[in-house]
């Protein structure tokens, strides 16, 4: 069986569906668990046209990845575009904006799985709760240690983690999300009141949300910059930047709304947008 290799000597391991779920991954991450509380608390309601503006705001820049992308199907994607198209420094700095900004994004998933698993086990009294130890801190810590040995292994155990653990995350999600539709139908059947006041804190609100969330979109481009590892690159990463993009959008949007909708506001004694945001990135 002959292994698709290139010039720079990597082999070509990645499908599209390894890529697609790169690209899903990278984007969900630790945001829709950590940034949709902090996001309803500041729109409301227009948290779902929130995620639509940007989306749509983002699919520019996921065109222009799809098209370079397959035109130069190499490791390093906006790195080495700029490289090839612009003089120096224009790359150096090119590439240390995308190092910083990976670092941001991977530092938020972090800290997001820390938060959320140390609040698990104090909730469950697995830890004292008084133990003074930043188990938040700690769990981050571990995560990032092990994914950074995931990624050392090669772009071929990276892909397979990357995507089991996305089928995870879409299980977990999948399943509230299917929660929030029976408890919408036969729980709150008043659930349209949600969203009588869907702009409670007007425009200022709006974008506002789309600020704390647009980092939410952030993650397709890694698919480029694996582009000598993907096999036919320039047909199969359009296809995963793009299908990466329509998945995460519907996603977001739909988790909002059922996020919102099956909560019953009259139980609650306020507005189910504001019980949410009340709790902030736990939300």
């Amino acid at each position: 069986m002959s292994v698709e290799t290139n010039s720079s000597g990597l082999i070509r391991s990645l499908s599209l569906s390894q890529a697609i779920m790169i690209g899903v991954a990278s984007m969900i991450g630790g945001a829709i668990f950590v940034l949709v509380g902090p996001g309803i608390d500041a729109a409301g309601p227009a948290l779902i046209i929130a995620f639509l503006l940007n989306g749509f705001i983002t699919l520019f820049t996921a065109l222009v990845y799809a098209e370079l992308g397959s035109a130069l199907p190499a490791t390093g994607g906006g790195y080495k575009w700029v490289r090839e198209g612009l003089p120096r420094p224009n790359s150096y700095l090119s590439g240390w904006m995308a190092w910083f900004a990976h670092t941001i994004a991977g530092s938020l998933y972090a800290v997001a799985f820390g938060t959320f698993l140390g609040h698990l086990l104090k909730s469950a009294e697995i830890i004292d709760n008084a133990s003074g130890l930043p188990l938040e801190k700690i769990f981050a810590a571990i995560a990032i240690m092990i994914f950074a040995f995931v990624n050392v292994r090669g772009s071929s155990h990276t892909g397979k983690v990357g995507s089991a653990i996305t089928f995870s995350q879409l299980a977990i999600i999948g399943i509230l999300i299917i929660a929030a539709l029976v408890a919408m139908a036969f729980l709150n059947p008043n659930w349209p009141n949600n969203f009588q006041d869907f702009f409670p804190n007007g425009t200022m609100g709006l974008v506002l949300a789309m600020g704390l969330t647009f980092i939410a979109f952030e993650g397709y481009e890694i698919i480029a910059q694996a582009g000598d590892e993907i096999k036919k690159p320039k047909k199969n990463i359009p296809k995963a930047i793009l299908i990466s993009l329509g998945i995460v959008i519907s996603i977001y949007v739909l988790f909002a709304f059922v996020f919102m909708g099956g909560l019953n506001h009259e139980q609650l004694g306020q507005p189910a947008w504001e019980f949410i945001g009340g709790y902030g990135e736990l939300g």
